[in-house]
């Protein structure tokens, strides 16, 4: 299947999210969502926004679910929870809120597994002050927990964690980030990549 001849449909993906999602430092216009635009039969929708946690999502979805259009809602998050500290259940059950809402509405939910932490980024920029080892241990924990409730939930699932680490480790390779959380624009780029051979599958 040729992705680049796609057409997107009338339908649309709500991608939810970060700032991973929103494209921080380069903005939306170089982010991996918009790659998507044309290569998947679903139109996306930017709906990351820097800082925010699990929760933060949680409040904003059912705005964007009032649209009439959404067939999808991708949610990827976790990272800003992992900084400040949130108590996993907590984020866990933002996660589970979110799918519920979007099942009430006969939307699908998808979720994606949190980017890998990177301790030696090829910007040479420092993001976390503090906290690093707690931060990777938190979002380890997240992701086993991710693939067990979709599992059990048969809810899809894109990894975004594997492709980016370095080979046979859990840490992020350095060429795809900026500093230990964010992309740079190989990081983008491959991360599309997962996205649409994923998302392909599910149109």
């Amino acid at each position: 299947m040729n992705h680049a001849d796609k057409t997107p449909h009338n339908k649309i993906l709500v991608c939810l999210g970060d700032s991973i999602t929103y494209g921080f430092p380069y903005g939306p216009q170089s982010s991996w969502v918009k790659v998507l635009a044309g290569k998947i039969a679903v139109m996306p929708l930017n709906r990351g926004m820097n800082g925010n946690t699990t929760s933060d999502m949680l409040h904003r979805l059912p705005e964007e679910l009032r649209n009439p259009g959404v067939s999808h809602v991708h949610i990827l998050g976790g990272t800003n929870d992992a900084w400040m500290e949130s108590n996993p259940e907590y984020s866990r059950r933002c996660i589970e809120q979110m799918v519920q809402m979007c099942f009430k509405k006969n939307i699908t939910p998808i979720l994606g597994i949190t980017t890998p932490v990177c301790t030696v980024a090829d910007g040479g920029n420092s993001f976390f002050p503090f906290g690093l080892d707690e931060i990777i241990n938190w979002l380890n924990r997240h992701r086993v927990w991710l693939q067990e409730y979709a599992a059990a939930q048969s809810i899809p699932l894109i990894d975004y964690f594997t492709p980016l680490c370095q080979t046979g480790t859990q840490i992020g390779d350095p060429f795809y980030f900026i500093d230990e959380a964010h992309l740079s624009n190989a990081g983008n780029s491959k991360m599309a990549q997962v996205a649409i051979k994923a998302l392909a599958d599910m149109f």
